[in-house]
């Protein structure tokens, strides 16, 4: 089983160096539709982005092609649980790893948080495909479960590429620890995404500071009317107490 499962990755990682787009969207979408690949999507990605710092690929026709068919994916299967519905789900949800305590988290987070829920749920490894399959039984809206999709699928898509782009050459290491580890890939979005909430929170922080700028220059010159004024009574209180 084992030299069976390293023959067909290898197979894989050849056939995506030799037909890199094609290759791509089809482990995409593929994977998206909930169909257990031997090559991560992840890992497909970032070995684009190893092509990208080569010059081999064009980083915006990955991004385009990640999220095309990772959206078209993920709305494939997410009709396929809305007509299959909860008691399939409830006898067959373990071949998805779709266990009852994980189901019952991502349905809460469907119905509380909505779009939230499916952006970022479907960016935590192995969670992704929990969440569409759940978004599908609970009936939520299609088309804010399409938009939600592509949003996290261009988020996803950045997260990789970049990560493929800045190792290089050195790729090997990384994708071998994908692979073989899916904590390594929690990390890694959960670090990044991280990074960019606290560049976000660090922009509106400074956006607000300009808003308010002209209302503490106001205060601030009635606090110094305020005070002149105190010392002025107090030199009068002083005055006439000496008298």
């Amino acid at each position: 089983m084992g030299d069976w499962l390293a023959s067909a990755r290898a197979f894989l990682f050849e056939f995506l160096e030799a037909n890199q787009y094609l290759a791509l969207a089809l482990y995409v979408g593929v994977e998206e539709a909930g169909v257990p690949f031997p090559v991560p999507a992840d890992t497909a990605i970032v070995l684009m982005g190893v092509q990208v710092y080569r010059g081999a690929a064009n980083p915006a026709a990955v991004i385009v092609i990640v999220v095309v068919a990772a959206t078209l994916g993920a709305s494939v299967l997410y009709w396929l649980a809305r007509l299959i519905g909860p008691r399939v789900l409830d006898r067959y949800g373990g071949v998805l790893h779709i266990t009852p305590s994980r189901r019952a988290r991502a349905e809460r987070w469907i119905h509380r948080y909505e779009v939230p829920a499916v952006v970022f749920g479907r960016l935590i490894p192995g969670f992704r495909i929990v969440i569409t399959v759940v978004a599908g039984a609970a009936r939520a809206s299609f088309w804010k479960f399409f938009v939600s999709a592509a949003l996290s699928a261009l988020i996803w898509s950045l997260i990789y590429m970049a990560l493929g782009w800045a190792l290089g050459e050195q790729y090997e290491r990384v994708t071998t620890a994908i692979g073989a580890d899916p904590r390594v890939r929690i990390a890694i979005v959960l670090v990044v995404v991280g990074l960019a909430a606290g560049a976000v929170g660090y922009r509106l922080r400074r956006r607000l500071a300009r808003r308010l700028a002209p209302a503490r220059r106001a205060l601030g010159g009635r606090g110094a009317q305020l005070r002149r004024l105190a010392r002025r009574l107090a030199r009068r209180g002083r005055a006439g107490g000496a008298a």
